[in-house]
């Protein structure tokens, strides 16, 4: 690609995300942001919390298996990611 080509392309992908930013902007600055429709209360939970420890800890006790399998899963996609970083290329 010639140089004139280069600098066109980035001009007008310069453009673009000008206009983006700007059509961003606007939208931002125009529309209210909906703080005022939030409540306290309604953030804040109003029931009681004690048998949620209990709930917990028996979900993760039945599903031991899952979480193992799951772990093991995650190691070995890193083993694999790392050796596929680490290869050595071949002329």
């Amino acid at each position: 690609m010639s140089e004139n080509g280069e600098s066109g392309v980035k001009a007008a992908s310069l453009i673009i995300m000008a206009l983006l930013f700007l059509s961003l902007l606007y939208v931002v600055s125009i529309e209210p942001f909906p703080h005022a429709s939030y409540l306290s209360r309604e953030l804040l939970s109003t029931q009681d919390a004690s048998s949620l420890g209990g709930g917990m800890s028996n979900f993760l006790w039945n599903f031991r298996g899952l979480d193992l399998i799951m772990q093991t899963l995650i190691l070995f996609a890193t083993a694999i990611s790392c050796l596929a970083l680490l290869r050595e290329e071949k002329h």
